[in-house]
């Protein structure tokens, strides 16, 4: 499975790269121009709009089956990273202030 952001507004999702996701608003077709999105997921999904002309001398690219693409949370390269960050934030917004406060009012606790 691949964890691509938005699904909603593309209908085709072509691997550029290992680095770049490219996912085009309509099936691309000969002599058509068609906006695109690129996700660099190995950047934190970050993303550069485009536009893409085709003529009938080029190949056109394969899109992905629907089945490989998801937006489950889950399947991003970068999950990891955020699991540590929260729970760095949550020994300091939770774990810290409690064992402060039950050492300042141990008497009334």
């Amino acid at each position: 499975m691949i964890y691509v952001p938005d699904t909603d507004n593309y209908h085709c999702f072509v691997v550029q790269s290992e680095d770049i996701i490219r996912a085009y608003k309509s099936i691309p077709r000969n002599n058509s121009t068609i906006e695109y999105r690129d996700y660099y997921i190995n950047s934190d999904y970050i993303y550069k709009d485009g536009t893409q002309s085709f003529s009938q001398y080029v190949t056109l690219p394969v899109c992905l089956a629907s089945s490989e693409i998801t937006t489950d949370y889950y399947y991003r390269l970068d999950f990891d990273k955020s699991l540590v960050i929260f729970f760095i934030m949550a020994i300091f917004c939770f774990y810290i202030p409690i064992k402060v406060f039950s050492r300042l009012f141990r008497r009334f606790l």
